[in-house]
């Protein structure tokens, strides 16, 4: 589960950035594309271990998925990536190729895995 990597880097960039901020971490949030293969629950689970201990400790992880969007440079469409099952289906993945056309497409959006931003609140820290 390379979540756990993922999440220890995330921690690592965000901890410096919050040295000139007072206040306890209520929210982090994070944007994931919905191509990137990973785990909303394991993401979940690696920031609960690998916060314990940091001012991170508490604070709520939330994972904002990003939909995929296609532009298409044989017909110009761009939007929605087509999909292949059911648009309720767990296992529904995009396909990436023009839904009007079938050429090949550039992926915009959908790779994305950034910090979006961090709730903090009004709460002092405490070395409870």
């Amino acid at each position: 589960m390379h979540e756990y990597s993922v999440v220890d880097a995330l921690i690592s960039a965000v901890l410096p950035r919050l040295t000139e901020h007072p206040g306890r971490v209520k929210t982090l949030v994070l944007k994931k594309g919905e191509l990137r293969i990973l785990s909303d629950r394991a993401l979940g689970n690696a920031f609960e271990i690998l916060s314990h201990g940091t001012r991170l400790a508490g604070a709520q992880l939330v994972v904002e998925v990003v939909p995929t969007v296609v532009a298409c440079p044989a017909c110009g469409y761009r939007g929605a990536a087509g999909r292949l099952g059911e648009a309720d289906d767990h296992f529904s993945i995009p396909v990436l190729a023009c839904p009007e056309c079938t050429a090949p497409v550039d992926v915009v959006a959908g790779r994305e895995l950034y910090v979006d931003h961090v709730t903090l609140s009004d709460e002092p820290l405490t070395d409870a």
